[in-house]
Formats: C-alpha cells, structure tokens, sequence
C-alpha cells in the first residue's frame, strides 16, 4: 500500500513540474529554447497566434499551485487528479484545431500530445491508486 501512496504523491509533483515548465514557457520572450514548449508546432509565421495565447499562464500557474497543494495531502486531495485531466485534454484539443487550422504542424506536437496521453493515464491510475488507499483507510477507521 505504501507503494500506492507513493505513486499518487509522484503523479501529483508530475503535473506540478509540467504545469510549472508549461507556465515558465507561457512567458518566454520569442527567442528563448523554452516558449517552443509552451507553443508546440507552432509555425514560426504564427508568433503573433502564440503571443496570444499568453492569457493561459494564470490557468497554468494556478493549477500548478492547486497540484502543488494537493501533493501534500494527497489521498485526501484525489479529485484533483481527475479534474486534471479534462484540462490537459483541453490543451490537447487547442493543439489539433492549431493543427487544423494551419497555426502548428503535426510533427512539431507528436510529442506533446505523447507526454499529455501519459499524464492523464498516469493521473488517471493515480486516482483510482488513491480510492484504494482512502477505502483501505476508511475500513481500518471501521474496524
């Protein structure tokens, strides 16, 4: 079971060090290695597209914050991890109608889209990971 608790705490620092290097990305100047991570694909004559995707570092600094809370406590902060997920799907979703509409280029988000499928698996195991332990912990408080 200490393997699990394990498990959950690593997914939680996971989303916390993604959300946190997405954030720092978010705020980049155009000519720094980091913003191609915040702005995966995105073709160089869309800078200004990018520019205006800015707005989104309230929501990944906030959320990073949140995961970062939730990592302290975390069986008894588990819904995080799902509400998590419909995020980073959201993200995912922003990066195929990029895609679409001729902003990015598929080869230049096969990666991003990768690490995102992950973490939402990983999340995902996490929390059923957490439902365990918080049952195991409400039947021993039983017994």
């Amino acid at each position: 079971m200490a393997r699990l608790g394990w498990f959950v705490r690593f997914m939680f620092w996971v989303g916390v060090v993604i959300d946190g290097v997405a954030a720092a990305a978010l705020l980049a100047p155009a000519d720094s290695p980091i913003r191609g991570l915040a702005y995966p694909g995105v073709l160089g004559s869309n800078v200004d597209y990018a520019d205006g995707t800015r707005s989104a570092f309230p929501l990944m600094l906030g959320w990073t914050l949140l995961l970062a809370w939730g990592a302290r406590r975390p069986i008894e902060r588990r819904m995080l991890l799902p509400l998590t997920v419909p995020v980073v799907g959201g993200f995912m979703a922003v990066e195929f109608l990029d895609i679409h509409l001729g902003h990015a280029a598929l080869a230049g988000t096969v990666p991003t889209f990768m690490l995102q499928s992950l973490l939402v698996a990983g999340l995902s195991v996490a929390y059923m990971a957490a439902g365990r332990l918080a049952a195991g912990e409400g039947q021993a408080a039983a017994g």
